[in-house]
């Protein structure tokens, strides 16, 4: 089954500076490959959280390690669940390669161990019969690690009718990283793929004390929560081709020509066909900034529709013919796209 690398229906335009400038930008979405690809049996998959605790005695380290960190009692717990529906989502809403059971299992295993041993095979065939799915993506490791830094910097006060006053005010900077640990089993129940993986984000706030700049800050488990929704994405598109975003510039302008100004109209009113037939008739003009404004835009038009080696061809007569130096990286662009593409199809393979 042939997949289509293109979202069309997720097409939009920004006319931000259109009636001065000679472009304007059209976001839209593609496909790109996974990082590591999945077996063609592995069609139907569910997430799973292998790391609650499995004894009184790793709550009791939880939620003692909760209370020195500063980041309160079993955060890491809720952040890892946080983790794996994200992981689930991501899969569901962002890709088409798998069929993922909305299904959250709930495998206890946790020792003190950061990176547990795979799960027995006998084990996942059970797991995978009883959910009815080919395989499972597990997380298997989650930790949290909060660093707080505190500075004192001048600011100026200004005040109507009053001389200009220096303070000095407290700077807190919380730094939230996790380290993470997936593993996606297949159907014979073996590790197909293995990820540790690490991520962080940052907070600043300032008051006129450390206490007033702490209070400025979110509080731990929301930001546990924030960096591990990031991975639980990033995993998902380590292991199934998932929609990017992407950018193309279009040129509305060349030379005053009656051509382009009518496309640039059709462009406003999202009318691509009589935007392309306009551009068509641009591209016959004998000046070389007129036409190879045209064909990149031709080139631009074909690969909304996924046409990749039409676009290519028109980005080839924009660049070469053309001498636009702009259509030079464009080409190279879509020529890295097709690739993608063959890549993506093979991914996608059904057995």
């Amino acid at each position: 089954m042939k997949y289509s690398l293109l979202r069309s229906a997720w097409v939009s335009l920004v006319f931000l500076g259109l009636a001065s400038s000679c472009t304007t930008t059209v976001h839209l979405e593609a496909l790109a490959p996974a990082s590591v690809p999945m077996p063609p049996t592995l069609q139907r998959i569910a997430t799973a959280n292998r790391i609650l605790p499995d004894s009184r005695r790793d709550k009791f380290f939880d939620v003692l390690e909760g209370i020195f960190t500063g980041e309160g009692p079993m955060v890491d717990r809720a952040g890892a669940e946080a983790c794996v529906l994200s992981t689930g989502e991501a899969l569901m809403r962002n890709s088409p390669r798998f069929r993922v059971t909305p299904a959250n299992l709930q495998l206890v295993g946790r020792t003190r161990e950061f990176f547990l041993p795979p799960m027995a095979p006998d084990y996942v065939r059970r797991v995978c019969r009883t959910s009815q799915v080919d395989g499972l993506v597990v997380l298997e490791a989650f930790d949290s690690d909060m660093q707080l830094q505190r500075r004192q910097e001048e600011r100026v006060i200004k005040e109507k009718d009053k001389p200009d006053r220096k303070v000095l005010v407290t700077v807190v900077h919380m730094d939230m990283r996790i380290v993470s640990g997936f593993r996606t089993y297949g159907p014979e129940g073996l590790v197909v793929d293995q990820a540790r993986q690490e991520d962080h984000l940052g907070w600043s706030s300032e008051g006129a004390s450390y206490q007033a700049a702490l209070a400025g800050l979110p509080a731990p488990e929301r930001c546990i929560r924030e960096v591990a929704l990031r991975i639980g994405d990033q995993y998902a598109r380590r292991i199934a081709p998932s929609y990017v975003p992407l950018s193309r510039n279009v040129y509305t302008r060349a030379k005053k020509n009656a051509h382009m100004q009518q496309a640039r109209q059709c462009v406003q009113a999202t009318d691509w066909t009589q935007a392309a037939a306009r551009w068509q008739q641009a591209a016959r003009n004998l000046n070389h900034v007129v036409a190879g404004r045209a064909f990149y835009n031709l080139a631009v038009y074909e690969e909304m529709n996924n046409h990749l080696p039409e676009a290519i061809d028109y980005a080839r007569k924009a660049a070469y013919t053309c001498q636009m130096r702009p259509a030079v990286a464009y080409l190279r662009v879509l020529q890295q796209r097709q690739q993608a593409e063959q890549l993506v199809q093979q991914q996608m393979l059904r057995p």
